[in-house]
């Protein structure tokens, strides 16, 4: 395990002097709304720049972030300081190589798109249409539809019957508010209980869940994977169909262009994901010296990547701070990561969010925004809540 480098005061000043605009930037900027723009200027002026405030640099440009994430890199997910690794502990996304390969290996059958289809998308159009017969009048959607879903979704998909939907989503919650960099040792502590309390749920249903039959892992390693499955089952899907919605909302023509064709539903979510990815920070650190556009960085250095100024590289993306559910390239940014740590819930995920969002409209003809928090958030990046009336 790679315990990441001490960078000494006259390093770290240096660094400052050579990266003034990363000096200045805080964690602030990289979790509250609004502050978005901050790290668009970055990566104009310091595409890859030394920030004091993660104690490591951070990469805003799309080329350099895909470069590290990828496995020739050299970078590791491995190290003692890994912040997904201490909120939900040991598992794929924390393990490299032929390790990283046998534990993710028994799981990706299902994740496959035409058996993602097959296995799960009957089921989830049934389950997003009972939750939305029960919506009467305005209703805070967080609350009534995307946490029910995302957790009903991951259990049906998992084959273990998770009933206690506020509690399940409460340890997502608190697994996401322990990924920050505050160094303050409360979220690690909430979330290292919630990890306990939902690796005994786990642990109790294992017997029914079908992913035994195919794995060679032990219980306590098929829970570990399950922990980070579910992560993304919930966490996200909150994030993806809150998201679109929203941002249908707040353009009219977009919304009216995939009422009249439902086929660009599926454009709207990829650019939605691509304008506010869901996970908005990845971490990676350096086994061995590395250049990126340039910058020279050290061994055992850590190195973050934001997502949001990645999926926003006007080289990449024309106009990026556009809305716009005809882009063709939407697809091409890292909100599901890169290499082999990539999303492996991609496919479900883009099929869950199309299917709510169809049911949605099909339910109510016409839906108004009443009031949302814009999506916010360090490492995980969503609404806190949103209320829509129809």
């Amino acid at each position: 395990m790679l315990d990441q480098v001490v960078v000494s005061e006259s390093e770290d000043a240096q660094r400052r002097q050579a990266f003034p605009a990363g000096a200045a930037v805080t964690l602030d900027d990289l979790e509250q709304a609004g502050r978005e723009h901050v790290i668009d200027e970055l990566r104009e002026r310091e595409p890859v720049t030394w920030l004091p405030a993660l104690g490591g640099w951070l990469i805003t440009a799309r080329e350099p972030a895909r470069q590290i994430l990828l496995p020739k890199s050299g970078a590791t997910v491995e190290a003692e300081q890994n912040m997904l690794r201490a909120s939900l502990g040991r598992m794929m996304l924390t393990v490299d190589g032929e390790e990283h390969e046998r534990c993710r290996q028994p799981f990706e059958v299902p994740f496959r798109a035409r058996e993602a289809e097959r296995l799960f998308a009957e089921s989830i159009r049934v389950y997003a249409r009972e939750l939305i017969s029960r919506i009467d009048g305005p209703s805070e959607l967080t609350e009534s539809f995307a946490a029910p879903f995302a957790v009903g979704v991951a259990a049906q998909v998992i084959g273990l019957p998770l009933d206690d939907i506020r509690r399940i989503d409460g340890f997502y919650s608190a697994f996401a508010a322990a990924m920050e960099y505050t160094g303050d040792p409360e979220p690690l502590r909430r979330a290292e209980e919630a990890r306990a309390e939902l690796t005994a749920l786990l642990l109790e249903g294992l017997g029914r869940s079908k992913v035994v039959e195919a794995s060679d892992l032990s219980p306590e390693e098929v829970a570990a994977q399950l922990r980070v499955v579910m992560f993304g089952a919930i966490e996200t899907i909150q994030a993806s169909v809150l998201t679109t919605l929203m941002l249908l909302l707040q353009h009219p023509e977009s919304m009216a262009q995939v009422r009249a064709d439902r086929s660009l539903l599926a454009g709207a979510v990829d650019e939605s994901i691509r304008w506010m990815p869901p996970v908005a920070f990845m971490e990676r650190w350096t086994r061995e010296p590395v250049t990126l556009a340039g910058v020279e960085i050290g061994a055992r250095e850590f190195v973050g990547v934001s997502v949001i100024a990645a999926n926003r590289d006007p080289s990449v993306f024309a106009d990026p701070l556009r809305f716009d559910i005809h882009r063709a390239n939407s697809r091409h940014g890292l909100s599901f990561s890169s290499g082999e740590h990539h999303c492996l819930g991609v496919h479900l995920a883009r099929m869950q969010t199309v299917i709510a969002l169809e049911e949605m409209l099909d339910a109510w003809p016409s839906i108004d925004l009443v009031s949302v928090t814009p999506p916010s958030g360090f490492a995980f990046r969503r609404p806190a809540d949103m209320v829509v009336s129809f």
